[in-house]
C-alpha cells in the first residue's frame, strides 16, 4: 500500500471521528415533529442545539455514539438491549446551567428507547416550589413571566360562521385543523397566541372569548396521576422540584408525590406497607434524592404532553439547549421566515 493509500485512509478516519465527536460533544440537529411548543417552534423546523452551554454528556453506552450505533446493533443479539448501560452518568462542564424559561431537548424519563426525545421549555429548577394557577405557572410564590408565543385554548363565539372563517383568514390563523368545533353550540375552540385573542377581540366579527380550563376531574391524568390531590392542567401544586441531597419525610402524602421518581428514575425500590416505609426492602423514614430534577412544560399549554403528565425529568436526560430554527420544512413546503430564526 503506497503513501497516497493511506493519506486517504487516514484523511477519511480524520473526518469520521472529527464528526462523531462534533455531534457527541458539540451541536446536534433536531426535529420538530408536533405543534406542543406552537408558536415559538413551529411543525417541521429543525433546531440547532448546543450542547457545550451545560455541558456535553458523555455517551452511556456504544448506543449513544452516532454512526458507531449502527455497528453495534449488528452485532449478534445487541437489538435486544438497546437500553443497555455500559458506563455511569457524566458530564463534563459547561458554560452554565439551566436557567429558568430555557428551551431544551431532552430524553423522556420514562419512556423506553434512546430516541424519544422531547424539546420543552424549562419551567421550574431543582430546589423551586411550583404552582400552575390560571395556566399560568407560579415559582416561588411569583408568576413567571409567560413566552410571548406560548398558546393557550380559548373558546370563540362568532357572529356568524362565514365572517369568521375570512377574519381568521385574514389574520393568518387557521380556524379548522388546529381548532376543533365546541360542544357548547355556536362556539368555536382555538389554540391562540395572547396576541392573536386581542386581534380577534378587536374585531366586530366575535361576539365573546374565554379562556377554557381543563375539567375538574382530569386528576387521573395529570401528575402525580391520584384523586387524592384534586389537580388539573391548569390548576396544580404547589410541588417542591427534587434537587440533589433533598431529604422527605416519607409519609402518605411524598408517597404519591414522589414515589414513581424514587423508583424509576433513581432506581431505588419504595414501598409503602400498612404505614410503614421500605427502601429496598430496609425500613426508612426519609429519603435523600441523588439527582437533580426539573419541570418542563410545553409552549402550547393545552397541547403538550409535558411534566404536567409524566413529572421531573433528570438532569442525567437532558442533552442541550435549543440555539435557533436553522429552517423550516413540512409538506413540500419551505417557510423562508423560519430560517436562521432565534428561539426565545
Amino acid at each position: 500500500m503506497n503513501n497516497k493509500w493511506l493519506k486517504t485512509i487516514f484523511t477519511f478516519t480524520g473526518i469520521f471521528i472529527f464528526a462523531i465527536l462534533f455531534r457527541v460533544f458539540f451541536i446536534e440537529i433536531y426535529s420538530i415533529p408536533s405543534g406542543s411548543m406552537e408558536d415559538t417552534l413551529l411543525p417541521g423546523d429543525k433546531v440547532l442545539v448546543n450542547k457545550l452551554v451545560y455541558g456535553p454528556k458523555l455517551p452511556a453506552s456504544p448506543y449513544d455514539i452516532p454512526w458507531i450505533n449502527l455497528i453495534w446493533f449488528l452485532q449478534a443479539g445487541a437489538a435486544a438491549n438497546p437500553d443497555s448501560v455500559y458506563w455511569n452518568y457524566q458530564r463534563l462542564p459547561g458554560f452554565s446551567t439551566v436557567e429558568r424559561s430555557d428551551i431544551m431537548v431532552f430524553s423522556h424519563p420514562l419512556w423506553g428507547g434512546r430516541n424519544n426525545f422531547f424539546i420543552k421549555r424549562c419551567m421550574a429548577l431543582p430546589g423551586d416550589t411550583l404552582a400552575i394557577e390560571g395556566g399560568k405557572a407560579k415559582i416561588n410564590g411569583q408568576f413567571l413571566r409567560e413566552p410571548a408565543l406560548s398558546k393557550k385554548v380559548y373558546e370563540i363565539w362568532p357572529v356568524n360562521t362565514r365572517q369568521f372563517s375570512r377574519l381568521t383568514d385574514s389574520l393568518g390563523l387557521q380556524s379548522f385543523g388546529r381548532s376543533v368545533q365546541s360542544r357548547e353550540k355556536g362556539s368555536v375552540e382555538m389554540f391562540l397566541t395572547e396576541n392573536q385573542k386581542n386581534q380577534l377581540l378587536e374585531s366586530s366579527s366575535i361576539v365573546s372569548i374565554k379562556i377554557k380550563t381543563s375539567p375538574p376531574d382530569s386528576s387521573h391524568w395529570v401528575y402525580p396521576k391520584n384523586r387524592e390531590f384534586a389537580w388539573t392542567i391548569d390548576n396544580n401544586g404547589p410541588l417542591v422540584i427534587p434537587f440533589r441531597g433533598m431529604a422527605i419525610k416519607l409519609n402518605h402524602r411524598n408517597f404519591l408525590l414522589y414515589g414513581r421518581t424514587i423508583n424509576r428514575l433513581e432506581k431505588i425500590k419504595l414501598e409503602e406497607k400498612d404505614g410503614l416505609y421500605y427502601l429496598d426492602d430496609e425500613p426508612a423514614t426519609q429519603y435523600i434524592f441523588r439527582q437533580n430534577y426539573y419541570f418542563m412544560l410545553g409552549d402550547n399549554r393545552n397541547n403538550s404532553n409535558d411534566s404536567r403528565h409524566w413529572g421531573f425529568a433528570p438532569e442525567e436526560n437532558i442533552v442541550g439547549k435549543v440555539a435557533l430554527v436553522l429552517f423550516n420544512y413540512r409538506f413540500g413546503e419551505f417557510k423562508w421566515e423560519r430560517v436562521l430564526k432565534r428561539v426565545e
